[in-house]
Order: C-alpha cells, then structure tokens, then sequence
C-alpha cells in the first residue's frame, strides 16, 4: 500500500514505530497532489516549504525520544474559510484574497498540538454559501467519480482531496451540511459536532457575528473513515477561551444496545426511490450489528427545514447587498433564487423562528429519549449536476434545499450529525445520516462504522474517474 492510501491512524502508528519517516509521508503526499490536483482543482493552496520543515522537526522530535501526539508527523488539509497564520483566509472571493490571519484558528492549533502537519488548504464556494464548489477566486472543483456532478458544498475542495489521497484528514465547516454533503456526493465521512463541542473562532472574515454563524455553524473533521473522523474529534474537542460558545463536555459514548429511528423518505420533500434503497440496506447494516431500528414519523420534522430557512435566508436577505460585489455571478444567481423562493423574512418573522427553535429543541429531546439516533439520507436525491444550484430560478432554489433537508435538525437544533458513505446508485456515492441527541458524538460515529463494516460503499481512496 502507498502512503498517500493509509489511513490518519495507520499513519501516525507507522510514524511512531519508526516503520515511516514524516519526510517522506509528505513527499508522498505532495506526489499525489503532482498527480491529481490538476485535473480536480481541490487544493488551492499548496505549503510545501512549511509542510516539508515541520515534517523534519517531526522527525528530528522522534529521533530525541519525545513524547508524540496522536497525529504525530501526519499531515492535514484546511478549507480555506479557517485561519492559518501568516495566510490568507480568502473564502474564495478576491476581496478577501490579502486578509492575512494573525492567527491559527483554535482547530488548526490543536491539529497541529496533535503533531498534524498543515499541508495545503482546499477550495470552496464563495464565501461558503452555496451547494456546489466553484468560487470567483479558484474556480470549480471536479467530482472524483463524475466530472458532470458536483462535490457539494461547501467543504467539496476538502473532500475530493480526502476522496483522492491527496490528505488523509482534514478540517471542514458547517452551516447547512457543508461537512456532510460533500462526504455523502464524494464518499467519505465526517461529523457535524453538538454546537459547542469543538471551539469556531476566526473563520469567514471579518470574524462573522451573523446570527445564523452562532447558533448553527460548526467545524469538524472529515476522513475517509470513521475511525479517522473520531481520532480528529478527540483532536479537536474541548473548551477554548477564544469561544464563549465551546463547552468543557466530556466526549463519551453509551454502553448498551442501540436503538436507531429510521426516516428513509423524510418528509418535506421528494425523495428518490434508490435512495430511499440505500438508507433502507444501512439500517439492515444496523441490525445486523444488533441494533434496534424502527421507522418512525416525526411531526416536528418538517418545521427544522422551516426554521432554518428563516434564519439562514433571512441573514442572507441583510447582507446580500454587501456579499453581491464580491461572489460570482452564479453564486449570486443562487443566492438571489433562494431569496425570492423563502422571502420575504422581517423581522417579526425571524423573531419567531427564534422562538419556534425552542420548541423544535424541546420537541427533539423528548423524541431521543427513545432513540440514539436518526438514520436519514443525506441528500434525498443523488449528486446534483455542476452549477443545477445555481439554475432553475426561485423552483430550482426550493428543490436544492429540499434535497439537503435531513442535514438541516443538525444545524438548527445544535445535534451532532454524522455522514458515512453507504452505497452507490449509477456510478454516483451515495451517504447516510446519524443525528443524535447532544453530545453524543461517540454513539453517532459507533453507529456510522457498523455501516461502514458492512461495506455497502467502495474502498478509498479512489483514481479520479476518466
């Protein structure tokens, strides 16, 4: 097996037995990058000099008998909407392309606590607003598996690095399914962690005090496995002072069997019957694991799609003026479309979604003092095409975000989400869900790598398709 193919863990155990210098974990890396990244357009930055001199130091720490951390000499991938030191955090557009960070993010500072080795930083929509990956500043980056199909968004640069072995982990955000959509149209994993559990200071500059940033905005780790998923929470999670948001809850998981409800046609929306499939085959994984699944229907579901709506488009609505002269005019296309679908939204309006969040979180906790989680698709149709976000007018608006309604109770009620690959439908990934109650982030990823074992999905990393 080729380095750039191992997994994190595999990685920094090689490392640490001494079986792999760091030097040449990241040669490979940056190899593989020569290799692929041309045709993918997912790195948009590349930091070889640092990458190359931090793996030395690596090496030299090793060679003195220090104590190593869990990802020692490993590296990891950044979406370029989180402060790295010394770099622009440029969000895919040009006006932010000078924004330097004076600082790490508190992500980027415990990867690298860890031992990680920052490696490059990966493309975005503009200013992370929009389900597919193509910003004004980087351009679009390319589905591994069909060239005609979007990665999602945001984190779709993020993704098909991870997909490709081009990174074996990295960093990635999430305000409406910006971790989980791009694993589900790419065919990796990630976590959307419990609102709190992993400190988000510095990304999006200015620093964003946009409501909807605060209460539904999330950073988190993206693998091509679980196992690397859990490995970057553990990383990541904890308390910062830089957060007044981040909480010292201690990452633990439940004994005893599980019990899972199942929604393979959520409401609110269509959903394609092949999807429908695969949710149905891994909560059959599920069972055959030992736990218990049941189909349920939630009133209350249909009203997080609602809320959501109220306060992300109703953000959006305040600051189109200012974001227009900066995002593409397909981003703006689809900006636009969404607002004439879900406006207009006053303030009384937003004042009430407010008030409504409260009682769809009541609502949610009662509902999981039954279930450990929810299985749901993660899109309920397959992998859109490249650039349908941006078409369609206010019609078109409203079918992308009811294909991205199951990721939305993850946002809007602050729930941990976990996305895992469960299955292909002609050629194109297809990804499931494990919402759970807060803080239970270790039963979501449990849950995930039982479907994972089954092997529904194709092994990654993969040879982008011709």
């Amino acid at each position: 097996m080729e380095l750039w193919q191992m997994s994190a863990r595999d990685l920094a155990t090689a490392f640490a037995q001494g079986e792999v210098s760091s030097t040449e974990i990241i040669t490979a890396h940056l190899a593989r990058i020569d290799e692929v990244n041309s045709g993918l357009n997912a790195i948009v930055t590349r930091m070889d000099d640092q990458a190359l001199a931090a793996a030395r130091e690596a090496d030299e720490a090793r060679a003195r008998g220090e104590a190593l951390g869990p990802l020692a000499g490993v590296p990891f991938t950044i979406k370029s909407n989180i402060d790295v030191a010394g770099m622009a955090t440029d969000c895919g557009v040009p006006a932010f392309k000078e924004s330097i960070a004076p600082k790490d993010a508190p992500v980027v500072e415990r990867m690298k606590q860890a031992g990680g080795v920052p490696l490059a930083r990966t493309n975005l929509p503009d200013l992370g607003l929009r389900l597919h990956t193509d910003c004004l500043l980087h351009g679009q980056t390319i589905n591994p598996w069909s060239k005609d199909h979007t990665t999602g968004g945001s984190s779709g640069g993020e993704a098909v690095a991870l997909a490709t072995g081009m990174s074996p982990i990295g960093l990635g955000n999430d305000l409406g399914g910006s971790l989980r959509s791009p694993a589900s149209c790419c065919s990796i994993a990630s976590i959307k962690p419990t609102t709190g559990r992993v400190p988000r200071v510095g990304d999006i500059p200015p620093d964003s005090n946009a409501v909807m940033m605060q209460q539904f905005a999330a950073e988190g780790p993206m693998a091509r496995n679980v196992g690397d998923v859990r490995l970057g929470l553990q990383v990541l999670s904890g308390e910062h002072p830089r957060d007044p948001l981040s909480m010292p809850i201690p990452l633990e998981g439940r004994e005893g069997q599980k019990r899972v409800a199942i929604m393979a046609a959520p409401p609110g929306g269509e959903t394609d019957p092949r999807v429908a499939e695969v949710v149905t085959n891994a909560a059959k994984a599920l069972e055959s694991a030992g736990v218990i699944v049941e189909e349920v229907d939630m009133p209350e579901y249909t009203q997080t799609l609602d809320c959501w709506i109220d306060y992300v488009v109703g953000d959006i609505t305040v600051g189109f003026d200012a974001m227009e002269s900066m995002i593409s005019e397909s981003s703006a296309d689809f900006l636009r479309n969404t607002i004439e679908a879900y406006g207009p939204i006053n303030a009384d309006r937003r004042i009430a979604a407010l008030q409504n969040r409260y009682n769809l979180q009541r609502a949610w906790i009662d509902f999981y003092a039954d279930w450990d989680a929810l299985l749901t698709p993660t899109w309920t149709q397959l992998p859109l095409l490249a650039g349908q976000d941006a078409m369609g007018g206010p019609d078109g608006a409203r079918y992308m975000i009811e294909t991205f309604r199951p990721v939305c109770p993850g946002n809007v009620l602050g729930l941990p989400s976990a996305a895992v690959p469960a299955g292909m439908v002609d050629g194109l990934p297809v990804g499931v869900l494990l919402t759970g109650r807060q803080w239970s982030e270790l039963t979501c990823l449990e849950l995930a790598e039982h479907i994972e074992s089954a092997g529904l999905a194709p092994q990654m990393p993969m040879d982008p398709k011709p």
